[in-house]
C-alpha cells in the first residue's frame, strides 16, 4: 500500500494559565507515530484529553507541533502551498457550528471551489450533492432549516467536493442520534470505497468497528497500541486499550457489569514513564521510568509487559 500520511515523534505542549501570574506546561502530545496508507481509514480513539484532537489540528495543519514532523506524500505538510487544502479536507463534530447559517447549502459545498477557482464549479456542487445523498431541493435552504443528518451531509460535501485523498473527520457521529450516525457511517464508508482515505478521530469504540481499517489508541498524548482493527477491539493487549473496551456500554442491560478503574477520581499523569500508571493494576516498577514500544501479534504496543 502506497504510504499517504506519516506522523513522526509528534510532540506539542501548551503553556496553561494557573493563577494570576503563574503558567504551567501541559504535554498534549508525547512522541507520537504512526502512518496511514492512500485508501485507508484509521482510527485515533481514546478519552477526552487523550490527545486525538491534537493530532488532527496538527494534520490540518491548523496548530504547529512542538517538535516531530508530519509527511503528507512524502513532503513535509507544513511546507505545502495552498495545494494542501485540496488534497487534506476536515469534517468537524458539529455541523450546526461548523456550517455558515447565512450560506445556502450550495453556496457552502460551492464555497471551496471558488477559493480554489475550480471550473465547471455549479455541475460540481450539484454532483457531490447527489454523492452524499442529498436532494437538490436542498441546496438553497440554510442549515438552520436542516435536520442533524442533513447538516452533517452538507459538511461531507463540503469536505469531499475538491476530491481530497484524505479527509480528517474529528467525532463527526458525536452529536448525532443513532438512526443518523448509522447514515453517516454508511456514507462515510461508500466514500472511502471510491478511495478516499480517512483519520477517523473518535472516543465511540462501537463507531470504530463499524470504519476503521487500523486503530491507534491514545492516552494522556502517548500511543498505547496501534494495529488492525480486528485484533485491536477482540484482543487488545495493552491495560489501557482493555479497559478502554470494557467501559463500552453493555447492548443490553443484562450484560452490564461494573468496571474497575474508572471511578470518579482524578490522578496525576506523571512526567516519565508510562502516563497510564496510577490507573494501572499491572505495572511494573519500571513503568514510573520508561515504556517500552514492541511489536507483538502484527501490531506496536508501548508496554513494559511484553
Amino acid at each position: 500500500m502506497e504510504e499517504l500520511l506519516s506522523v513522526e515523534n509528534l510532540t506539542k505542549t501548551y503553556r496553561v494559565k494557573r493563577g494570576l501570574f503563574k503558567t504551567e506546561e501541559v504535554r498534549a502530545l508525547r512522541g507520537v507515530s504512526f502512518t496511514l496508507f492512500s485508501g485507508e481509514v484509521l482510527a485515533l480513539v481514546g478519552e477526552s484529553g487523550s490527545g486525538k484532537s491534537t493530532v488532527g489540528k496538527i494534520v490540518l495543519r491548523l496548530e504547529k507541533p512542538t517538535g516531530g514532523r508530519v509527511l503528507f506524500m512524502g513532503r513535509d505538510a507544513f511546507k505545502w502551498d495552498r495545494a494542501y487544502t485540496r488534497l487534506v479536507s476536515v469534517v468537524f463534530q458539529d455541523p450546526r457550528s461548523s456550517l455558515n447559517p447565512r450560506m445556502t447549502v450550495y453556496e457552502i459545498v460551492k464555497e471551496p471551489l471558488v477559493v480554489h477557482r475550480v471550473k465547471n464549479a455549479d455541475e460540481r456542487v450539484r454532483e457531490v450533492i447527489r454523492r452524499v445523498g442529498l436532494s437538490e431541493e436542498l441546496l438553497y435552504e440554510k442549515p438552520p432549516r436542516l435536520s442533524g443528518g442533513q447538516a452533517q451531509r452538507v459538511a461531507v460535501a463540503r469536505a469531499v467536493v475538491l476530491e481530497p485523498k484524505l479527509v480528517v473527520a474529528d467525532e463527526p457521529t458525536a452529536s448525532l442520534d443513532l438512526s443518523v450516525q448509522a447514515e453517516v457511517i454508511n456514507l462515510f464508508k461508500e466514500l472511502n470505497e471510491k478511495g478516499i482515505a480517512f483519520l477517523f478521530i473518535t472516543h465511540d469504540v462501537r463507531v470504530v468497528e463499524k470504519v476503521a481499517h487500523r486503530v491507534a489508541v491514545l492516552y494522556a498524548g502517548l500511543l498505547m497500541e496501534l494495529g488492525p482493527k480486528e485484533k485491536v477491539l477482540k484482543r487488545p493487549l495493552h491495560p489501557y486499550t482493555r479497559l478502554l473496551l470494557e467501559s463500552v456500554p453493555a447492548r443490553h442491560p443484562r450484560l452490564r457489569r461494573p468496571v474497575e478503574g474508572l471511578e470518579e477520581e482524578e490522578f496525576t499523569v506523571p512526567e516519565q514513564g508510562c502516563p497510564f500508571l496510577p490507573r494501572c493494576k499491572e505495572a511494573l516498577p519500571e513503568c514510573s521510568r520508561t515504556v517500552r514500544r514492541v511489536e507483538v501479534d502484527d501490531r506496536a504496543v508501548f508496554c513494559n509487559l511484553y
